[in-house]
This record gives C-alpha cells, sequence and structure tokens, in this order.
C-alpha cells in the first residue's frame, strides 16, 4: 500500500506538502506543485487515511442529514445529490430517518453527536429541541425549512408563503371557487407557512373559500384524509397539497371515487419532484430547486466564516400541467 512518503518521492516534494493537498492546508500549496501530487497519488493509488486526518484537522469528514421519510421522492432525490456533492469536498454523508418519529429523531441526533459530524442538514420534526442540541455540541446546522422565530441557525430554503400563494392564485384564476388544502401535521415546520400562503390568495378571490385538512407527510395519509371531501355530493373543486407526496395519495383517492382530474376535481402538489411528470395525469407543482439546496448547504455547512443565523432563500418555479386544469401550449 502506497505512503505519503512514495508519493512525496514522486512527487519530487514533501511529505508536508502531500499533507497540505489532501488536507486543503494549513500552507497554500501552488497550483503546479498540487497537480504534481495528486498525480502521483492517482499513479500510486494512494488513499490518505481517514482517522489520521480527522485527528489532525479536528474534523471527521463526515456530513448528518435529518429528514422525516427517506421514502418521500423529494428527500430521496436531496440524498442523492447531498451524497454527489459531500464526496466531491471528501466527505461522507450519513443518513439519519426519523420515520416521523420524534423519539427516532432524537436518537439520530444524539448519535450525529456522537460520531462528531462536521455539520448537518436538518429537516426536523423536533426544530427548536433538534437546533438546540446541536448548537450545544458545537455542530453547525442548515436547516431547509422555516424555523421559530428567536431561534439562532442557518435557514435555506424557498419562499414557502409566496409559493403558496401563487400555486392557490393560480388554481382560483381558473375559476374553481372551492379550494382544499392539505398540509403537514398542524406543528410540523412549513404548515403556518403555507396556509398564510393560502389565505392571502384567497383575499384576492373574495368569492372562493378553503376548507384544511392536516395529515402526515405521506401519500397513504392524504388518500385517507381526503376520502371524506370526495364522498361529498360536492367535494373541493381544486386541492392544493403542500408536498408533492401528499398529491400523489390525493389522485389515487380521486381515481377512487371515480373523479376525473381535473375535470370534477383540479390537483397541484409542491416540490416538484420529477414522480410529477409520470403520475396520471402530469401533476401540477411548485418546483424546489433541490440540487441547487443540496449544493449550498454543503458550502454552508463546510464554509466556516458562514454567519450563524443567516436566511438563505431560494427561487422556485410554478409549474402548471394537466392536473391544474392547465394544456400543454399553455
Amino acid at each position: 500500500m502506497a505512503t505519503a512518503r512514495d508519493v512525496a518521492e514522486r512527487a519530487g516534494t514533501s511529505t508536508a506538502v502531500v499533507s497540505y493537498v489532501f488536507n486543503n492546508g494549513p500552507r497554500p500549496v501552488s497550483a503546479e506543485t498540487r497537480r504534481r501530487v495528486l498525480e502521483a497519488a492517482a499513479e500510486l493509488e494512494y488513499r490518505p487515511n481517514i482517522l489520521a486526518r480527522a485527528l489532525s484537522a479536528g474534523r471527521t469528514y463526515s456530513l448528518g442529514l435529518l429528514i422525516p421519510q427517506i421514502r418521500n421522492p423529494y428527500f430521496a432525490t436531496l440524498a442523492e445529490h447531498l451524497e454527489n456533492y459531500a464526496r466531491q469536498h471528501d466527505h461522507l454523508l450519513l443518513i439519519g430517518d426519523s420515520a416521523g418519529d420524534p423519539e427516532q429523531e432524537s436518537a439520530h441526533i444524539g448519535s450525529f453527536i456522537e460520531r462528531k459530524v462536521d455539520g448537518v442538514v436538518l429537516v426536523s420534526l423536533l426544530v427548536a429541541p433538534a437546533i438546540q442540541r446541536f448548537a450545544t455540541a458545537g455542530v453547525p446546522v442548515v436547516a431547509l425549512h422555516p424555523v421559530p422565530d428567536g431561534v439562532t441557525v442557518s435557514t435555506l430554503s424557498i419562499d414557502y408563503v409566496a409559493g403558496a400563494e401563487a400555486s392557490a392564485d393560480h388554481l382560483l384564476s381558473h375559476g374553481y371557487r372551492t379550494l382544499g388544502v392539505v398540509t403537514g401535521p398542524e406543528d410540523s415546520p412549513g404548515t403556518a407557512e403555507h396556509r398564510r400562503g393560502i389565505e392571502r390568495a384567497l383575499k384576492a378571490h373574495p368569492q372562493a373559500s378553503a376548507r384544511y385538512v392536516a395529515a402526515p407527510v405521506s401519500r397513504f395519509a392524504a388518500r385517507d384524509a381526503v376520502r371524506p371531501w370526495f364522498a361529498q355530493k360536492r367535494p373541493p373543486r381544486a386541492i392544493y397539497c403542500s408536498t408533492d407526496e401528499q398529491a400523489f395519495g390525493v389522485l389515487f383517492a380521486a381515481w377512487e371515487a371515480g373523479l376525473q382530474v381535473p375535470d370534477d376535481v383540479a390537483v397541484m402538489g409542491f416540490d416538484g419532484t420529477s414522480e410529477c411528470t409520470v403520475t396520471i395525469p402530469p401533476l401540477a407543482s411548485v418546483r424546489q430547486p433541490i440540487e441547487k439546496t443540496a449544493r449550498q448547504a454543503v458550502e454552508l455547512l463546510l464554509d466556516r466564516t458562514n454567519p450563524p443565523a443567516a436566511r438563505h432563500v431560494l427561487d422556485y418555479e410554478l409549474v402548471p400541467s394537466t392536473s391544474c386544469g392547465c394544456t400543454e401550449s399553455e
């Protein structure tokens, strides 16, 4: 097995310089010397000792991702992109799936802290307690959702209020007058923002009304939540869902009830995952920049100059489709 000394001899430099190259410091290395070292390492199939690097640099070269449901296509896609960008920075991504269980989330938090991860990308059920535990342990966090006032942590997300308002306005602009709104649990991150956006849209359409139902973020829970609506003589003319995952369940419930989408009921999701293009009919949604979110999250966590409570707002895109009543030409 090749050693740092072997690489140094082939590159015509010192073992200290080899260390600077693979640890990105603490001293600068010229571009030409860095190239020689990396070429020599590739030729010799040299791999630095991760444990030694961690002890030397005071880092573990690992990042944590804490999410409520890995089966949700949004989180699966997010994890895929985070894995790619973490690897580009020579970091390993550890995934904690809370499965919607606060106790399981708490256990994952403890595991990340014990393993001294270099940072955590957070989509939390507990929010304030989770952030406080990480802060106490000195673990940097980037939350991908709104956080309560007074919570000091960096956030990276779209404007949920504006996205929800744009979605509801789009549905109501089709002439639909009754709106069903499916959100996550009342106390989950983002739920209040979705509701606030819907209420803003309703102010611009005073002839319209909305009814709300809160449900766990799963297609099965959303299906069960809207079944009573679809059993009524006059169900809501359009359904807005706070996630694509929930919208998939609503599409099934509409089919189950013998309703045509969008002729009998229009449906709008939120996240813009690739699965929206293969539902029947294709699902309208608010597309979040998932890959950009992953890239910036990794950069923020590894940038030690990042302010501890920076609010980073990303752009979103309203993507009309058949399910909301739009045609391909629109």
